[in-house]
Order: C-alpha cells, then sequence, then structure tokens
C-alpha cells in the first residue's frame, strides 16, 4: 500500500506533519480530515523513500477528475456557515498557511455548495493577482461590507487571523442570538397556529351548524351573535379573497421598502413602534459602537469607517444620519458633536464619545458602549419573551371564550324568555 507524507494544520491553528498509508491520494485526505485536521499538501511516497508525486490539497481537478455538483438554485450561506468559514479560517491562517492553501483547505471541507462555488471564485480572483478583500468583495451577497473591509484592515496591518477571529467571535454571538430567539418563540409561535386553528374550525365548521338552529327557531339574536354569524358567512365565502388581499399587502409593502423612500418611511416606522422601537434602536447603536471601534482598531480612517458603518445598521433613517455626521466630520467638525447634531443618537453614545475623542482613546470607549447597549438588548428581549407566551395565551383564550359566549347568548336569552 502507497505511503504519503503530509503537511496539515489542526484545529487550533498549529502546522503538524506525519506520514500515513492509503489506497489513494483521496483516501489519504480523508484519513488526514478524520483526526480533525485540514490537509494543505499530501506527498506520495515510493517504496525506496523518494518523494514520487507531491500535491497541494485542492490545486488539483476538483474530486480527482469529477465534476463538482452545481449548487441548489435556493440554497442559503447561513450566518452559522459564515462563523464556521471564518474560524477555521483564521485557524489556518494563524498556523502560517498560505491563502491560496488555506481556501483550497476550507473549498474541500465545506459541505455547503453555495458557499464552495463562492471560495472557488475567491481563490481564482487571489491566484490572478487580487488582494483577499478585494477577492471577498466581489461577493457583495456573501460577505458584508463589514467584513470585506474588516479583512482590508487585517491585511495593511498584519493582523489577519486576529481579525478573522473577531469576524467569526462577532457570527458566531449573532448566530447565538438568533438560535436563543428562535428556541424562544417555538412555543409561542405553536400558541398561535394552534390558536388561529381552534378559531378557524369555530368560524367555519361550529358556527354555521349553530346558525342552521337558530334559523329554525325564528327567533332575534344578539347583536355579538349577528356579528359573529356574518363574519362566519364572509370568512367561508370568501376566504380566497382575504389571502388574496393579505399577499397584495404583504407584497406591496416589501417592493415599496425596496425602494429608498419607502426603505426610509418603513425604517422610520420601525423606531416608533412602542417597546419594540426603542429596542430596534438601542440594537442599530450597538452595532454602530462596535463596528466603528473595531475599524478604527484595525487602522481604518474616520471617514472611511463612518461609510462602512452606514451599510450595517439596518435602519435607513440612522444610516443618512451617519451620513449626515460623515459629512460634518469631513469639514473639521468633532465625531460627539457630529451625530449631536442628528438628535438620532442617544446621549450616551455622544457624551462617551466626546470623552473619548479628549482621552485619543475612541476605539476603547466605543467598546465600552457597545457592550452597555448589548446588555440592555440582552436585558428587553429576554424580559419580552417571558411575556410573550402569556399575553397569547390571554390573547387566544378570550378570543376563544368571546366566540363561545356569542353563540350561547341566545340559548341564555331563549331560557330567560322560557322562564317568564
Amino acid at each position: 500500500m502507497p505511503t504519503f507524507s503530509y503537511v496539515a494544520v489542526d484545529s487550533n491553528g498549529k502546522k503538524v506533519s506525519g506520514q500515513l498509508t492509503a489506497d489513494n491520494q483521496k483516501d489519504a485526505i480523508a484519513r488526514i480530515r478524520q483526526l480533525g485536521q485540514f490537509p494543505a499538501q499530501v506527498t506520495l511516497v515510493s517504496r525506496n523513500g523518494a518523494e514520487a508525486a507531491v500535491a497541494a490539497v485542492g490545486t488539483q481537478p476538483d474530486a480527482e477528475g469529477k465534476e463538482r455538483k452545481r449548487a441548489p438554485l435556493f440554497q442559503r450561506i447561513s450566518t452559522h456557515d459564515m462563523a464556521v468559514f471564518s474560524r477555521q479560517l483564521a485557524n489556518l491562517v494563524k498556523g502560517g498557511l498560505p491563502i491560496i492553501a488555506s481556501f483550497s483547505a476550507l473549498i474541500d471541507h465545506t459541505e455547503n455548495l453555495k458557499l464552495k462555488e463562492t471560495l472557488m471564485k475567491a481563490r481564482s480572483d487571489v491566484e490572478a493577482g487580487s488582494t483577499l478583500h478585494e477577492a471577498l468583495g466581489a461577493h457583495p451577497r456573501v460577505f458584508s461590507p463589514l467584513y470585506v473591509n474588516m479583512v482590508r484592515a487585517g491585511e495593511a496591518s498584519g493582523e489577519l487571523p486576529g481579525v478573522l477571529e473577531w469576524l467569526a467571535d462577532l457570527l458566531e454571538k449573532e448566530q447565538a442570538r438568533r438560535t436563543q430567539i428562535r428556541s424562544a418563540l417555538a412555543y409561542p409561535i405553536l400558541l398561535v397556529v394552534v390558536g388561529t386553528g381552534a378559531v378557524a374550525a369555530l368560524i367555519t365548521f361550529l358556527i354555521p351548524q349553530f346558525k342552521t338552529v337558530f334559523e329554525e327557531m325564528n327567533q332575534a339574536l344578539p347583536l355579538p351573535t349577528q356579528v359573529l354569524m356574518t363574519i362566519s358567512d364572509f370568512v367561508k365565502a370568501r376566504w380566497w379573497l382575504m389571502f388574496g388581499i393579505a399577499a397584495l399587502i404583504v407584497f406591496g409593502v416589501r417592493q415599496y421598502g425596496r425602494t429608498p423612500r419607502g426603505r426610509f418611511h418603513l425604517d422610520s416606522l420601525k423606531l416608533r413602534v412602542p417597546i419594540l422601537g426603542k429596542l430596534w434602536h438601542k440594537m442599530a447603536v450597538a452595532r454602530l459602537a462596535r463596528t466603528l471601534s473595531t475599524l478604527l482598531r484595525g487602522g481604518v480612517p474616520i471617514l472611511d469607517a463612518m461609510e462602512v458603518v452606514r451599510g450595517v445598521l439596518g435602519n435607513e433613517v440612522l444610516a443618512r444620519a451617519v451620513e449626515e455626521a460623515r459629512a460634518r466630520v469631513r469639514e473639521g467638525e468633532h465625531l460627539a458633536e457630529s451625530l449631536r447634531a442628528t438628535r438620532l443618537f442617544p446621549p450616551l453614545l455622544v457624551q462617551m464619545l466626546g470623552v473619548g475623542e479628549q482621552t485619543g482613546d475612541l476605539d476603547g470607549v466605543l467598546n465600552t458602549v457597545a457592550n452597555t447597549f448589548d446588555v440592555e438588548v440582552d436585558s428587553t428581549m429576554k424580559s419580552l419573551l417571558s411575556l410573550l407566551e402569556p399575553v397569547i395565551i390571554l390573547g387566544m383564550g378570550g378570543l376563544v371564550a368571546g366566540i363561545i359566549m356569542a353563540m350561547l347568548l341566545p340559548i341564555f336569552q331563549m331560557n330567560l324568555m322560557a322562564g317568564q
């Protein structure tokens, strides 16, 4: 059986080497991966110890001459995929592996076909002479402006492994928060689905049966019962119209939200929503402070950093405020005063920015502000999620009770009349 020597990077980013026996190079690569390592170079050694062939993983034709599978049309690249990619790339680069070899190892290791195709294109751009941030920036739907600019800062400062680790931490925190929200919303969503199904069954099946009974009695019905009967008749006869109108409204709002004017108006309404508006505002401010702190620490100029921040806030109203502040900073005004003039950012952020500009520790102050708002956001979200379940139970219970009472009112009325 042929003997292969190899160079790989383990999960801690350390370069390791060794020898193993395998039927062919593909089996050798598979065995190295089973050890929890990323193969960077696999060498076939002849029986007399001389090197017979050398191959860098990923630079040979795909899958030993086999054609790669194309990614499904609607396959998504999740936050989890990006976090895993960033962590693995950081480990490989920290282990001293060149960018092209690192991409080659990750291409063979990545299971998401769409991400695999993107990495192959980025690797080709790097091989053609592009920098890493230029190669990633060619795929804005996969790599956000923040991601690209942080990589650019890492390349310029020579701290690319550290930047990639920070990006991995950021994506992992975002994924953890989304997972927490989804798990917390699972039971409330189940309650809504079951409650909606129960209400729909009452309106479309049970109420028509009562209607037939009431018509045979030829008795005047109380107003709540009449309203309920009218709703039942409309839903049963025009349910398709209700779904059509709802679909048109959702489609219209989404299309309107894709226009600059519509996006601005909808984001303005979001900030005015009771309770949730303040929560979204704090989340955006925390993202602004965290992003700006990281970019400044990475050596990105303040004007360039503010341009990146504008694109990652997720709210057009605040994004335009940042652009307005950026114009003031370009004219020589301090950042704190520029943001205060917009009247859209909390006093804590503005005051801390003033302190940071005076002490020369702007990135550290921004990081403190980001941590403060992150704690407030987490606390508010936990409180809202804990209240959501009882509110849904009370709401659905009240609705079902109201329907039942409206159906029982005529029966109570008949009993009263019979007792007179």
